[in-house]
């Protein structure tokens, strides 16, 4: 008896080993590709987008403005203004004395002294309301400490003392208008001469702006030496 031979089954695929592990990669590379998609990030809460930040956009550091050290417990104090280019100064009002009940204020500038020459200013401002009228010379007398009148030879003019021209000018009326001020001058040595007592020295003017008129008394330092003389000049502007 013959025998059948039994059929052949078909053939079954086999996986390879490295068809498995192609297969493998490109499911790997989907889920990659999935993961970084061009999807842009949102905000918190799910916002606007938030844009990608490069180096180049970081903010620049923000450098603080350097304070000046201080001590402690001291204030500084408030800063002086910067004067302005050009900008002028205030004037400044010349000084004034007591005024006087006439209206008038008397004040002893600094002797300026030269080769025992002695020149000193006195001047007289109209303190008051009303006009104040001048004119020639004052009255002049020197006091002691105690503000008794020293021996002392009180001549109108340089007194040959020495040449000054303005103490022997012609005296011109004057007449001030309230804050205005005049002068005059006084002139004086100090020169000592051997065996020639002193007449002492002069610690107050007393002034009476025209004969007759109020006197005024005021602090004044004069180093007489011993020639006993004093030269006044006009009353000027």
């Amino acid at each position: 008896m013959e025998s059948t031979p039994s059929p052949t089954p078909p053939p079954r695929t086999v996986a390879t080993r490295t068809s498995v592990r192609v297969g493998l990669l490109l499911v790997a590379g989907v889920l990659v590709t999935a993961g970084c998609g061009s999807t842009p990030a949102t905000g918190a809460g799910g916002g606007a987008p938030v844009p990608a930040r490069s180096i180049g956009d970081a903010p620049l550091p923000v450098v603080p403005t350097p304070v000046p050290p201080t001590v402690a417990g001291i204030d500084p104090g408030p800063v002086a203004p910067v004067p302005r280019p050009g900008a002028g100064t205030a004037p400044t009002a010349a000084p004034v004395g007591t005024c006087s009940p006439e209206g008038v204020a008397l004040t002893v500038g600094e002797a300026d002294a030269a080769s025992g020459l002695r020149v000193m200013p006195v001047r007289l401002t109209n303190c008051g309301t009303r006009p104040y009228s001048l004119n020639g010379h004052p009255a002049v007398r020197v006091l002691d400490a105690e503000r008794a009148p020293l021996a002392v030879t009180v001549k109108r003019g340089s007194a040959g003392i020495a040449t000054l021209a303005n103490f022997d000018a012609a005296p011109k009326p004057l007449t001030l208008q309230p804050l205005e001020y005049a002068e005059f001058q006084l002139v004086w040595r100090n020169t000592v001469a051997a065996g020639n007592q002193a007449p002492g020295n002069g610690r107050y003017l007393d002034v009476a702006p025209l004969p007759g008129r109020p006197r005024l008394t005021v602090p004044a330092d004069l180093d007489l030496g011993t020639t006993g003389r004093l030269g006044v000049a006009p009353w000027s502007r």
